[in-house]
Formats: C-alpha cells, sequence, structure tokens
C-alpha cells in the first residue's frame, strides 16, 4: 500500500510522490498567469463584454453567446470516460492549445465585414466561440480531476492562495495595458490586437503544462464500465447535491451581478470605457489582498468556514449597487470600492468551495464521475445565469418604475435576483460536511475567543 506521499493513479500503474508534484506546482502557477492575461484579453471580462457592445450586439444577444461558454459544459458528461481513456493530461493540452489558434482567427473580423458585410461577420463570430467553447469544456473535463491529482491536499488552500495573487499580479498588470490600448485606440482593431497577443501568452501557458505530472490515460476495462454507475451514485451523495444546490445559487447569483455590470458602469453610472476596464483591476487588488488570509484560514479551520464567511460578505455587494447614484461625489471611487469587495468575496469563494470539493466532497476514487457531473452542473448554472440577464435587460430596456422614492430598472431586478440567489447559497454551503474537525460556528467561537485574549494581554499591558 502506498504512504500518505506516494499517489496511485486509478487505472494505471504510474505513482508520484507528493514531493514530486510540489516541484511541478511553479509550472502550474506560470501556466495559470499567462491563462490569466489570455482570458482577459480575449473572451472573459469587461474586454470581450465591450469588444461585443462595439461590434454592435444586443444585449440579449451578447448573452446568448456568453452563454455559450458555460453551457457547453454538459459535453462533460459524456467526454469523461474518453478524457480517461485517451489521457486527461494529453486531452487537456491539445484541447486548450488549439482553442488558442482559434480565438485567434477573430481577428480576421475586419477582412470578412468588408469583403463578406456584417451578417457573414457575425455568423463567422458566433461559429468561433462555438468552436472555442466546446474546446474549453473538454480541456476542462480533463483538467479537474488531473487538478485533483496534482495538487496535494495539505497544500491545497495555500496553492490556490498563491495561484490567485500571481495570477491578479499579472491580471493587473494586462488590465493597465488594456486600458491604454483602448484608451488611445479607435475601432475593433484596438480589441483585435489584444486578443492576437493574449492568444500568443495563452499558448505559452499551454506550454508551461507539459512539466506537470500526471493524467496518464485510464484504460481499465472496470473504470470504463463503471462511469454511468459512479455517476448516478454521486447523484445519490446527499452531501454532493447539497453542495451543487449552493454552487448553483451562487454561480448564478454572482453571474447575474457581474455578466452586464462593466456595461451598467458604461452606459448607466456615465465611466468611459477605459475606466470601466480598469475597475477589474480592483477586483485583482481584492483578490490579491485577502487570498493569503483565506488561505491560511482554509488550511488550519476548514474550507466551509472560509465559504461561509465569503458568501456571507458578497451577499452586500448587490446592496451596495442597487443603493449608488450615478449622482453621488465620487461615483468613480465608489464604484472601485464595490468591485474591490467583490474580488475580496469572490477570492474567498473560489479558494474554500474549491478547497472543500476536492478534499470534502469528492471521493478521489471516483473523480472522473464527480466532476464531470460539478463541471455540467457549473456550466448550467454559468450558462444561464448570462442568458437570463440579457434577456431581462433587453424586455425592460427603456422601463421604469418608481417605488416610495427609489427607481426601478431592469438593472436593479439584475441586483434584487443576485441577492436572493446568494442568501439562498450561503444557507444551503452551511448544510455541506465539514472537511475538517472545526464548523464555521466553532470557527467563530475560536475567533471571539482569540480576540477576548488579545484584549485581555492589550488591557494588562495598558494597566501597568
Amino acid at each position: 500500500m502506498p504512504s500518505k506521499s506516494t499517489a496511485v493513479y486509478p487505472g494505471t500503474r504510474h505513482t508520484v510522490t507528493d514531493e514530486q508534484k510540489r516541484r511541478a506546482l511553479p509550472w502550474s502557477l506560470g501556466a495559470g498567469v499567462f491563462n490569466s492575461i489570455f482570458a482577459l484579453w480575449t473572451f472573459n471580462g469587461s474586454v470581450f463584454l465591450l469588444f461585443l457592445s462595439e461590434l454592435g450586439l444586443p444585449k440579449g444577444q451578447i448573452g446568448a453567446l456568453l452563454s455559450l461558454f458555460p453551457f457547453c459544459g454538459l459535453l462533460a458528461l459524456v467526454f469523461a470516460p474518453v478524457a480517461n481513456w485517451v489521457g486527461r493530461k494529453r486531452v487537456f493540452l491539445a484541447c486548450y492549445g488549439s482553442r488558442k489558434v482559434v480565438i485567434a482567427s477573430l481577428l480576421l473580423l475586419p477582412w470578412i465585414v468588408a469583403t463578406a458585410g456584417q451578417t457573414a461577420a457575425m455568423v463567422f463570430l458566433f461559429a468561433v466561440v462555438i468552436v472555442f467553447a466546446v474546446l474549453r469544456a473538454l480541456a476542462e473535463t480533463a483538467y479537474y480531476p488531473w487538478f485533483q491529482q496534482f495538487v496535494p491536499n495539505a497544500v491545497r488552500g495555500k496553492y490556490a492562495a498563491i495561484a490567485i495573487v500571481f495570477g491578479a499580479g499579472a491580471s493587473s498588470v494586462a488590465l493597465l495595458v488594456a486600458r491604454q490600448v483602448l484608451d488611445t485606440g479607435v475601432g475593433l482593431s484596438r480589441y483585435l490586437l489584444l486578443m492576437g497577443i493574449g492568444s500568443v501568452l495563452g499558448l505559452i501557458g499551454v506550454l508551461m503544462m507539459v512539466r506537470v505530472p500526471g493524467g496518464e490515460p485510464v484504460r481499465e476495462t472496470t473504470l470504463r464500465g463503471t462511469h454511468l454507475k459512479d455517476m448516478a451514485g454521486a447523484l445519490r451523495d446527499r452531501n454532493f447535491v447539497v453542495y451543487l444546490s449552493g454552487m448553483g445559487a451562487v454561480t448564478i447569483g454572482t453571474m447575474l451581478l457581474i455578466s452586464f455590470l462593466p456595461l451598467y458602469v458604461k452606459e448607466k453610472i456615465g465611466l468611459p470605457p477605459g475606466s470601466v476596464v480598469a475597475l477589474d483591476t480592483a477586483v485583482m487588488l481584492g483578490g490579491v489582498l485577502a487570498s493569503f488570509t483565506w488561505g491560511w484560514l482554509a488550511d488550519r479551520v476548514g474550507s466551509r468556514p472560509v465559504l461561509t464567511l465569503a458568501v456571507g460578505v458578497i451577499v452586500f455587494v448587490p446592496m451596495g449597487w442597487m443603493l449608488l447614484s450615478p449622482q453621488a461625489p465620487q461615483v468613480a471611487v465608489l464604484c472601485a470600492l464595490f468591485y474591490f469587495a467583490y474580488g475580496v468575496a469572490s477570492n474567498g469563494i473560489n479558494i474554500g468551495s474549491g478547497r472543500l470539493l476536492f478534499n470534502g466532497v469528492i471521493p478521489h476514487e471516483k473523480s472522473s464521475a464527480y466532476t464531470a457531473i460539478y463541471y455540467a452542473w457549473m456550466g448550467v448554472t454559468g450558462g444561464f445565469a448570462p442568458l437570463v440577464a440579457g434577456g431581462l435587460l433587453s424586455v425592460t430596456e427603456g422601463w421604469q418604475i418608481a417605488i416610495g422614492g427609489a427607481v426601478v430598472d431592469g438593472n436593479n431586478l439584475l441586483f434584487i435576483l443576485s441577492l436572493a440567489l446568494l442568501a439562498f447559497g450561503w444557507i444551503a454551503y452551511r448544510r455541506v460536511r465539514p472537511d475538517d474537525i472545526y464548523s464555521t460556528r466553532a470557527t467563530l467561537r475560536l475567533g471571539v475567543a482569540r480576540a477576548e485574549r488579545v484584549a485581555r494581554t492589550v488591557s494588562r499591558l495598558i494597566a501597568r
């Protein structure tokens, strides 16, 4: 039987020690840095949303386009056994690498518009996004069980915190560059420049993952034949189902909040595009400043206390947006504060939920089936949110209703829905079985006790 420091991957004879995995972690961290820049400059964040708006797409079509990315996660339900057979690492490298080439083909848009017209260009755009989304889903279906393998449980919280700090640092620089490009450039060319450079950097990140161990093919007949049975068993796992309900509510709640937030800040608050993109830096800053604290807490008191505390914090963010007036003094600073608070809370949610999932909810021997359902459910909830948000904003465009002294419009409805779902997610997460000896209440009692001891010590020092 292998020791605690050695992992045997189901279906293979390959073993990797925790020490070997630890030595390879810098390569995955470096890959995450390059992928962060790629994502921000291509398909994820304010740049892509503003790019679609520049193309003249209505909000309903933008929501439908954005929903394609997560909806393709449903492919995980049927593709997970294929990824196991081919090899999770091979699938990830092939699909994540080729998607960079696919998204770079958007550089052809101006030529297509000039030669075939706007309609052909829109068809081409949707086709590129569909192919890109499929490749992304296939790659990440393979990635999640591989990720559970190559990160040791003992440092999972610390690893997540370091990854957030590195990614946020790179993303902050990328956003500053993007702001400069958008403020000085004109038309579609400024967005396409970012996409082209981002695709090259993304390919570098994929190459760095070659050095990460694990992800070998799993080709035992018994494993191939039990995938559906294992998925059915996962759905009977009450703890896993409760986790999914909390994750789904929080995912939809946060997506309703942020999907069209850059356009809200641009159109309703009145900030220019460059400033809107720069606001994402506040999210990164909040994540950097809080991530080590979240990771440290998660590795010492468990994942669930961190998760419920972070969700409790993020509940207040949609409240702030509902109360914010465009005429408020220093409105740009207030927007940055809300973005900052979202960064603090969302990184706590990412660290807490990810650690709880891989350390406590998913059994290692059935990770492929569990992660397939997890990724598919993440796709359904993540795709549902921008679709609903875009449709709601399109239907309520120009609509307002006065309630007391407040004016409610489509954006306010999104904030209200976001608040309700985040509150439900907080309740659901509290019902998930803790992955450590401390419950949320025990952690709070421990914190209060330590605070009282510190206060007594300070009082004695003052008395002297």
